[in-house]
């Protein structure tokens, strides 16, 4: 089966799935409120920690400046995810609308969050997750992290035009 076409997943299975790749493998289900401090979570082991770290460091490559969404990009944070456009199907066939979605976890030196975020039927002929989804995702994570109080892990840009993060280290 070719990937992606008739496999279906909802936006809150992805986002689960993300759980993995914040946590060194181990599977933690999602939740919507925040847990108790000495509530017993579960965890399950599905991918070696190393695993894990290489894939978040390719979904961080996916949102940075040369990725397919550098409007994912938080200012003063790492971002990691994926984007996602799919034709959707009416009558067994595929037809020309969409489903965006832009996928991510912040910060990456110690993810905090998941945020998911799905474009139904995107318009102004603008359809990619990256065009679409992405800066959705960026402004909703800026706005939570900063709820959180959660401290930035990205410290400066070097000046001499190079692409990448000098990277705060705790």
């Amino acid at each position: 089966m070719s990937y992606g076409h008739g496999i279906s997943v909802s936006l809150i299975q992805l986002a689960q799935a993300y759980t993995i790749f914040a946590n060194d493998g181990a599977f933690v289900p999602a939740t919507v409120t925040r847990r108790s401090s000495d509530a017993p979570v579960f965890r399950q082991q599905v991918i070696s920690a190393r695993t894990a770290r290489e894939m978040l460091r390719m979904l961080e490559l996916a949102a940075g400046p040369e990725g397919t969404a550098p409007a994912a990009q938080v200012a003063g944070y790492r971002v990691a995810g994926k984007t996602g456009t799919a034709h959707k199907q009416e009558g067994g066939r595929y037809i020309n609308k969409y489903v965006s979605s832009f996928v991510g976890l912040a910060p990456v030196s110690n993810p905090r969050i998941i945020v998911a975020v799905m474009v139904d039927e995107p318009s102004n002929g603008r359809y990619y997750g990256g065009l679409v989804a992405a800066p959705a995702f960026s402004t909703i994570t800026q706005s939570v992290l900063n709820r959180l109080e959660v401290k930035p892990d990205k410290i400066g840009v070097p000046s001499d035009g190079r692409k990448w993060w000098l990277l705060k280290v705790e």
